[in-house]
């Protein structure tokens, strides 16, 4: 009898540790299959370009004046018309300068091989970070980011000078 009662007792033990093995087993075959699993596909991209930047002359009072053998701040509102932030990081001269005003003082009519006597040119200015906001308009100072030489002709007192910028961003 007492053989019968280890049969009785001990079948539900050897149940229970049969049960285990499977659920064991089982774990085991899923993450098997989780590890090894392996798949394939494509993708694909757009790349967009960059609009260009509009520049115009900042209007107002200049922070400082230029004078011959000296630089003066250079003023300039940016519109960036991209739905992205940018970051001016250079400006250099984009053109020939043109004089309003003044009497004597000439214009550069082929830059940059042929230059008027106004003397006046942008600093090439590297290294810059200035962020330019998605779709807005900033006011940048440059400061000594104009020079004139003191070769300029003395016609040039009181004359307004337009110069053609170049901006390099980056995205």
């Amino acid at each position: 009898m007492s053989r019968r009662r280890w049969f009785t007792h001990g079948l539900p033990v050897i149940g229970v540790v049969l049960a285990s093995l499977g659920i064991s087993v089982a774990l085991s075959v899923t993450a098997f299959a989780y590890f090894t699993g392996a798949g394939s596909g494509a993708g694909s991209l757009v790349t967009g370009t960059l609009r260009p930047l509009t520049i115009l002359a900042a209007t107002g009072t200049p922070v400082s004046n230029l004078l011959p053998g000296s630089t003066a701040d250079l003023v300039m509102r940016v519109t960036n018309p991209n739905s992205t932030a940018v970051t001016i990081t250079a400006v250099s001269q984009g053109g020939g300068v043109t004089v309003v005003g003044g009497s004597g003082c000439t214009s550069d009519p082929g830059w940059p091989g042929t230059l008027g006597i106004s003397g006046v040119s942008v600093v090439a200015t590297t290294g810059l970070g200035i962020p330019v906001p998605a779709g807005a308009t900033i006011s940048v100072d440059l400061p000594a980011g104009a020079s004139m030489t003191t070769a300029s002709a003395s016609g040039c007192q009181g004359a307004r000078f337009h110069i053609p910028v170049t901006v390099t961003v980056q995205r």
